[in-house]
């Protein structure tokens, strides 16, 4: 959240924001606020007001225990690999009564879950129907590893193919969370839950929902792309991980 918003628009007393060192790397120039001149110029500026910190969620030090009124996140969840240890962290990170916002999406069990942040190349436009595709909805849990390498070497090429592969079972860039998890994660997370939504609905057909249950016994909630939630730190009480 650059500075220009959180300071200037909404007028933040101090804001302190959080990004991962890998997170960070991986967006490259697409992560424009923070290598935008205007933004850099504006930090200088205020100062302490804003901090930017290039470290995980749960690596912030002992200073930040009970110094904050508000965690707000966006789209940020669904990356977090420690998101347990991250969670109960950002219990310690509030002040009593203190809140925490997410809305994150796509999670790893909605039909986009596998997060691709390549795209199909430019080498393979030309020969290619305008409705390509990578993935089919739920593909990337639907088949298995050697399924997808093979599918998607035989309709473009083997390098695309290991792109493809990484990206969507070794980058750390996702942490494969499925819907249960998260609500599981927050129930154990010393919070209070004040609000609990999955959003962004497209349900399988019951064909692939019954697929899906058979393939991953013991989770159901595969049509929600994503979750919003508000969670509150009690008011009283010690918390100690």
């Amino acid at each position: 959240m650059p500075a220009s918003l959180v300071i200037d628009h909404l007028c933040c007393n101090s804001w302190t924001a959080v990004e991962a060192p890998s997170y960070d790397e991986e967006l490259g120039e697409a992560n424009q606020f923070h290598r935008n001149l205007a933004e850099k110029q504006r930090l200088l500026e205020i100062g302490q007001q804003y901090r930017h910190h290039y470290c995980n969620a749960e690596d912030l030090g002992d200073e930040h225990l009970n110094q904050y009124d508000l965690i707000f996140s966006i789209a940020c969840f669904e990356h977090i690999n420690r998101l347990p240890l991250a969670i109960k962290r950002m219990l310690q990170y509030l002040k009593p009564g203190g809140k925490l916002f997410t809305m994150h999406s796509p999670i790893w069990s909605a039909f986009d879950g596998h997060h691709l942040p390549i795209d199909i190349p430019e080498r393979f436009n030309k020969q290619l129907p305008q409705q390509s595709y990578i993935f089919q909805p739920w593909g990337h849990l639907l088949q298995t590893r050697n399924q997808t390498f093979a599918n998607i070497k035989n309709r473009f090429d083997s390098a695309f193919a290991e792109e493809v592969i990484y990206n969507t079972y070794n980058s750390n860039h996702i942490n494969r969370y499925f819907s249960e998890d998260y609500q599981i994660i927050f129930e154990d997370s010393g919070f209070n839950i004040e609000e609990y939504q999955i959003t962004f609905p497209r349900n399988p057909s019951p064909e692939i929902q019954a697929a899906l249950e058979s393939r991953f016994p013991g989770y159901k909630q595969f049509g929600n792309n994503g979750i919003y939630a508000i969670l509150r730190k009690p008011e009283t009480g010690v918390v100690i991980f």
